[in-house]
């Protein structure tokens, strides 16, 4: 049974997460136990999405945040755990942190039915505009000219003709590049997983 005179480290090795924010409600200071289940790990998820250390510590500061303030409606469900919705959370401030610094944020979709399945097949009820920010963070990771050539095809609607003229390339290897591009775009899903 908790008692607040336990330490954080009982507290640590007795209570699930769910448990913890909780209580937290009760003794805010509870909540420090979480921040130190999760501080390094939501960090090293932060850096690999932002690229940058004090912007992912700011991102990662502004996830727990949230988590207090919306703790209260989290419902453990059968199969989902807290850390599901946490790291929900998490990638959902960096996506939104990333969509807003980009000028060029705007919606797009992958033009290849196999890959949008991969990207997709696990998200259930997540909004569109985070589908959307999580695309265009991977597209942003392509090299130039991959992420160039997706853009036309994908947000401006170019054919391969018409992306091959402005490329100064011959349409062949426009399609060579384009299936290059969704080769690459694959393995970086592999790398950053959608949650």
């Amino acid at each position: 049974m908790f008692f607040f005179g336990d330490t954080h480290e009982e507290i640590k090795e007795t209570l699930l997460d769910e448990e913890v924010l909780r209580k937290s409600y009760e003794d805010p200071r509870l909540f420090e136990v979480l921040i130190d289940r999760y501080e390094e790990k939501f960090l090293r998820r932060a850096r690999a999405v932002v690229f940058d250390e004090e912007i992912a510590k700011d991102i990662v500061q502004d996830t727990f945040v949230k988590i207090y303030s919306y703790g209260k409606k989290f419902k453990p469900v059968e199969g989902a755990k807290f850390s599901s919705w946490a790291y929900k959370i998490l990638l959902n401030t960096c996506f939104r942190w990333y969509g807003k610094t980009k000028k060029e944020a705007s919606r797009i979709t992958i033009m290849d039915d196999e890959l949008e399945n991969k990207l997709f097949d696990e998200t259930d009820g997540v909004e569109d505009s985070f589908n959307a920010d999580y695309i265009e963070s991977l597209v942003n990771r392509l090299p130039e000219t991959f992420a160039r050539m997706v853009r036309l095809y994908v947000n401006e609607g170019k054919t391969y003709e018409e992306i091959a003229e402005i490329e100064h390339a011959s349409p062949g290897a426009i399609k060579v590049r384009m299936h290059r591009a969704r080769e690459a775009l694959k393995e970086l899903v592999k790398e950053l997983p959608y949650f």
